[in-house]
Order: C-alpha cells, then sequence, then structure tokens
C-alpha cells in the first residue's frame, strides 16, 4: 500500500491548539517520541477562525497491516505501541535495522503506563524466518517487501517473543529525534558518570571522540543523541537505560512549554523523520488517556544482563544475547498488568 500523505496547518492564536498538542505529545513523550499531527478536518472550526497560517506537508501516518484487530476505544482496552528507532542518514538508501526498540504500554482504566526496553542483540524467533537478533526483523520485512514493511515485521516479532499484542508502531530516525529536541529548546538531564567514548561514529562513517561530563547537562539535540547512542561507556543496557532517562527528560520538558510557537519547526521535523500506522482518530482517542497518565505511574525496564546472557553462536562466532524466558516473563507481566491485575 502507499503511504498516505496529509497537509497539516498550524496557528498561533487559539489556545485549542496547546490543549491539543499537548496532549498529542504527551503519547509519545511517555516513550520519547514524537507523531504529533494536525489534520485540517478535525480542527476546521478553529483553523476557520485562524490568524498566522502555516502549511506544512506531514507524510507521518502509513496503513496498519496487523492480524490483530485494533483495541476498541469505547471498552478501554490497554494499548501497546513499538517505538522503533533507526540510524538512516539521509544519503542512504534501503533495508536497514533498529537501532532501538520499546514498547510503550498505556491502561485506560487504571490510567498508567510502562516502557520496556529491548537489546538489538537479543537472539530470537523471527517468524517465518528464523532466529536471529531481533533488530534485524526490521531489516528483513523492508527487504522482503514484507505486507506492512519493516515495522509490521518487527511488531510481529515483538508481540511472538513477549507474547503480548502490539497493535501500533510508531519510527522515527535518530536524525530527527536530534532535530526534535533542538526545535523543543534542548533539555535538562543528570548525567551520573562521565562518558568518554573515542568510537563514536561520525557523518563520515568514521569515528570521533565525544565527552560528556557528569551532572545536570543542559543538551541541545546532538549532545543527546550522543547520549543516547553511545556504546563505548558501558554496556548496552546502561545505553538503554540513558535512553529511558531521556525520553522522560523530554517529557517532561515539552509538558512544560508552551508548544505553539514551535509548531512550525516540530510539524516540519516530524513530518519527514516520523511514520505511524496510528491513524489520526486513534491519536486523538489515545491523546486524552495518555495526557492524564502521571510521571509516577509509569513504569520502565530493561531486558538487562539479569534477563539475558552473551552467548557466541558457533557457526558464525557473532556475539548475541540469549533470552532468559522466564526471567523475561516476569518483567512483561510487571509491565504490562495494571495494578489490580498484579496484587491478585
Amino acid at each position: 500500500m502507499s503511504m498516505r500523505g496529509y497537509k497539516a496547518r498550524a496557528q498561533g492564536s487559539n489556545p485549542w491548539f496547546g490543549i491539543f498538542f499537548g496532549s498529542l505529545f504527551t503519547i509519545f513523550i511517555i516513550g520519547g517520541i514524537f507523531c504529533g499531527y494536525l489534520f485540517y478536518s478535525s480542527v476546521r472550526e478553529v483553523v476557520a477562525h485562524a490568524g498566522r497560517q502555516t502549511f506544512v506537508d506531514v507524510p507521518i501516518f502509513r496503513p496498519r497491516e496487523s492480524d490483530l484487530p485494533a483495541p476498541d476505544w469505547s471498552r478501554k482496552e490497554r494499548v501497546n505501541i513499538l517505538l522503533l528507532g533507526v540510524d538512516k542518514r539521509p544519503q542512504e538508501v534501503g533495508p536497514c535495522r533498529t537501532d532501538t526498540m520499546i514498547v510503550v504500554t498505556v491502561d485506560p482504566t487504571s490510567m498508567t503506563a510502562g516502557m520496556l526496553s529491548i537489546p538489538r542483540d537479543l537472539y530470537v524467533e523471527i517468524p517465518g524466518y528464523g532466529l536471529n537478533r531481533i533488530n534485524v526483523a526490521h531489516f528483513i520485512g523492508d527487504r522482503d517487501n514484507y505486507p506492512g514493511g519493516g515495522p509490521a515485521l518487527a511488531k510481529k516479532t515483538v508481540q511472538y517473543n513477549l507474547g503480548v499484542p502490539i497493535h501500533y508502531y510508531i519510527r522515527i530516525n535518530f536524525q530527527g529525534f536530534r532535530d526534535i529536541i533542538d526545535a523543543l529548546g534542548g533539555i535538562t538531564v543528570e548525567v551520573e558518570g562521565e562518558i568518554w567514548d573515542d568510537k563514536y561514529p561520525d557523518e563520515n562513517y568514521g569515528y570521533m571522540t565525544i565527552y560528556i561530563p557528569a551532572g545536570v547537562q543542559r543538551m541541545d539535540g546532538e549532545m543527546a543523541l550522543r547520549y543516547a547512542r553511545t556504546r563505548h561507556n558501558g554496556s548496552d543496557f546502561v545505553r538503554l537505560r540513558r535512553q529511558q532517562k531521556l525520553l522522560f527528560a523530554i517529557r517532561e520538558k515539552a509538558l512544560s512549554l508552551d508548544l505553539i510557537p514551535r509548531l512550525p519547526d516540530l510539524l516540519r521535523t516530524m513530518g519527514y523523520t516520523v511514520d505511524t500506522d496510528l491513524d489520526p482518530q486513534e491519536v486523538l482517542a489515545l491523546a486524552q488517556i495518555a495526557r492524564q497518565i502521571e510521571k509516577e505511574d509509569i513504569k520502565s525496564a530493561v531486558i538487562d544482563e539479569k534477563m539475558a546472557v552473551p552467548v557466541i553462536l558457533p557457526d558464525s562466532g557473532a556475539n548475541v544475547l540469549y533470552p532468559l524466558r522466564d526471567k523475561i516473563a516476569e518483567v512483561v507481566e510487571e509491565i504490562f498488568s495494571s495494578p489490580a491485575e498484579g496484587g491478585e
């Protein structure tokens, strides 16, 4: 199926826009991924009274390819979204692997949420393709023209291995992640220990040295991206925890802002770096729920060294993480069950 493109219209005079985008952003700030979108059919009454108008092409929404029925919003069913971070440079073409995979869950009954980070080297079954690193699912889906492409096969793989339904995906390019943080005016993050990395990948496929001091840091998009991506100052599990810390920092910054003046830049950035199979109506329905969730009601966990052990594959010599499924099942139960269910 072809991508659906929409034309978005933003304006800066009506307070409804602040409410709309505040709630809309909260959905994805929970997981650190932004998928804001303003579509004319839903805001025609507001647009009719707009003073300043800015037109932006935003090809964000894609058709949904899934064996699962969409959640029944009227019955307040739990919604699970797979957040995919890819590191694909503008000049690169063809399929790519995911660098980040986070499952975000929102429970509209208990008004709680959770996120579970999955290491990219986790060695799992990719349905129909055998055992491989979990981040390869996205590559295969795009390479083989799987229905729905890389995101659809990534969703199916995560669902198969975690045992929870994955209803939707949101995908962002890391370069877009950087630009979005800049559009927000930067974020504040407490760095627990100084970071040195003399093998951080640069824009020319070489390496550079980066340094991030310990303590409270005001980060622009580039610094935040380096903080999220570097792997040479600890294990990949440490990197995943840093990413979650970033996501909460982004959430706090976005919720503290009047986003109206920043909408044009945010829309332009998201339009070419973010896509999702949520449709606009689902975004609005989920927004009404997610905007009410407090920070203390968001659980977070990483599939770490307690749930996966490093092994070397005998045939290829590749280093992978072998999942300890009983341990993973325990954290999945904790993240994806409501307080009432957890107490029974």
